[in-house]
Formats: C-alpha cells, structure tokens, sequence
C-alpha cells in the first residue's frame, strides 16, 4: 500500500477510535447527569419523610378531595383534625409531584408494603433485596427500556419503631387501620424500603446538544484539517517528490536539482534522505568524470 493510502486508514481508525471514546464518554455523562437528578429527589423525599417522623404526625383541619385518607382523628375546640403519618403524608407528596412532574417521578415502597398502590415491581423488589444484602450500599441504579431508575434506601431509626417494631408498642390507629401483620418486628438499621425514582432517559440528540457549540466543533474541525493538510503537504508530497527526484536520477539524469534544508540546520528526516541523494549523486557524477578519463 501507498504510504497515502496507509495514512487514510491510520486517519480513519482514529477517528472511528475518537468516535468511541465520544460515545463512552457521553453514555457516562447521561448516566452521571441522570444520577444527580435522581439523587437531588431522593435527598429531598427523605429529607421531607424525616421532617414528618420527627413531628410524629402532621395533623390537617381539612381532606382534600383527592387524598380522603388519614390515620387518626382528633378533636379540638370544636375543630376536628386528621392526621397523616409519614407513609401517608410522603405518599400524597408523590402522588402531587408525579401528576406535576416535568421529568422525575418517585415511589416510596417496600417488600412490607401496607397500601397496594405502593407494590414494588421488578426493578424495585431485586434493589430492596441488594441492599438487604449489603447495607453499605449507596444506590442502585439501571435502565429499564427508556427509563433510568434509581433505588435509595431507607433505613429504620428509633422513631420508626413506634408503627413498626412490635404491634402490642404501636398506637391503636395504625392497629385498626393496617392490621398487626404487615411492616413490624423491624429493628434500628434495618432496610423499612426505598425510595424509587423514575428519569426518562436522554436521548443521545439531548446529549449532543450539549456540545453544539460552534467555537468546540470549529476547533475539532480544524485540528482534523490542520492535521490532514500537514500529513498531505509536509509529507506524502515531499516523499512524493523525492521518490520523482531519485527514479529520474537513477535513470541517468543527474542533474535534477534537489530541493532540501541542510541537515545541519534541520532536523526533517525527509530534508537528510534528500541530503544522502544528493551526496550519492555526487558520487555518481565523480565515478562517471574518473570512468570518462
């Protein structure tokens, strides 16, 4: 092969090598991207489901139409208050943001699960199993078709235990509500569920938006030409050239000129193949005046 054409396919590889490293590092980026949306939900359900346990119970004058359900009932100067424990108050949290949500919908589930809305599926029963099995573990996260999903644990704590340690400790409410089956018997540190976060997924036109700039794309443009400009014209012409200049001095015409920077003011391999030619040539021209005499 032509040293020409050697260079088109050492310059295809790279680009097609680029290429990869490209899609490698997008594909890691729309997983990092996605990730942190996840996380920021997550931190935020959690934060608020502690925010309700640590009260014990938020307690509300008023049902709203769409969300009827409550755990106990007082009565107070006349008023009647419902209270919502932190199971409910985060399941009617979710059920608001997934209606509203832009992108990011969640659950809040678990293999004890009391309501039947909050079944876990497939992916969010094999995340609870994993952290079960290792409760150092952070997350779990994947795609599930065009959907990434994430899984957060939640861990129990001392005020958990009021409605889920032992059933003869838990308040007569949660009794009658849910029973004295479901969700009890857990100790401080064990795995109570996740929180689960849907993302739809970028799509690799989203991720190449992100590096639509005409300034980044003129310069790899540019280095690409820079390079083929220079392979072409420093190069494979200049060997070109010599090769032209050797084949018409082996031919007999020694007098062809050649065209070279002295090899003691350049440090071009070309411009000392040139430099060694020409000393051969000379000694052509030397060997041919001795054969003459």
């Amino acid at each position: 092969m032509s040293i020409r054409l050697k260079y088109v396919l050492v310059f295809l590889l790279t680009l097609a090598l680029v290429g990869g490293a490209f899609t490698i590092g997008l594909n890691t980026l729309r997983k990092e991207v996605l990730r942190n949306e996840a996380e920021a939900v997550a931190d935020q359900v959690i934060a608020f489901r502690a925010w309700v346990a640590g009260t014990g119970m938020v307690w509300v004058n008023k049902l709203a139409p769409d969300f009827p359900d409550w755990l106990a009932e007082r009565k107070c100067a006349g008023t009647t208050f419902y209270g919502k424990n932190p199971a409910l108050a985060t399941r009617e949290l979710s059920t608001i943001a997934n209606k509203t949500a832009m992108r990011a919908t969640y659950l809040v589930t678990s293999d004890e699960y009391r309501q039947p809305k909050n079944q876990p599926d497939a992916f969010e029963k094999e995340a609870i199993g994993i952290f079960k099995e290792d409760k150092a573990r952070k997350f779990v996260d994947g795609y599930v078709g065009n959907t990434y999903r994430y899984a957060r644990p939640i861990f129990v704590k001392k005020s958990c235990l009021k409605c889920h340690g032992q059933p003869e400790d838990a308040p007569r409410e949660v009794i009658e509500k849910y029973g004295s089956e479901k969700a009890f018997g857990y100790k401080v540190g064990d795995v109570r569920g996740i929180v689960s976060v849907k993302l739809p997924t970028q799509s690799w036109q989203d991720l190449l938006m992100i590096f639509a700039n005409p300034v980044a794309i003129g310069m790899i443009v540019f280095a690409f030409l820079v390079n083929f400009l220079f392979t072409q014209n420093v190069i494979i012409k200049r060997l070109g050239k010599l090769t032209s200049d050797v084949t018409a001095i082996a031919k007999g015409k020694l007098s062809t000129p050649l065209q070279y920077t002295d090899p003691k003011k350049s440090n071009d391999e070309i411009d000392h193949a040139y430099h060694a030619v020409d000393l051969l040539k000379k000694s052509m021209n030397i060997l041919l005046k001795r054969l003459k005499k």
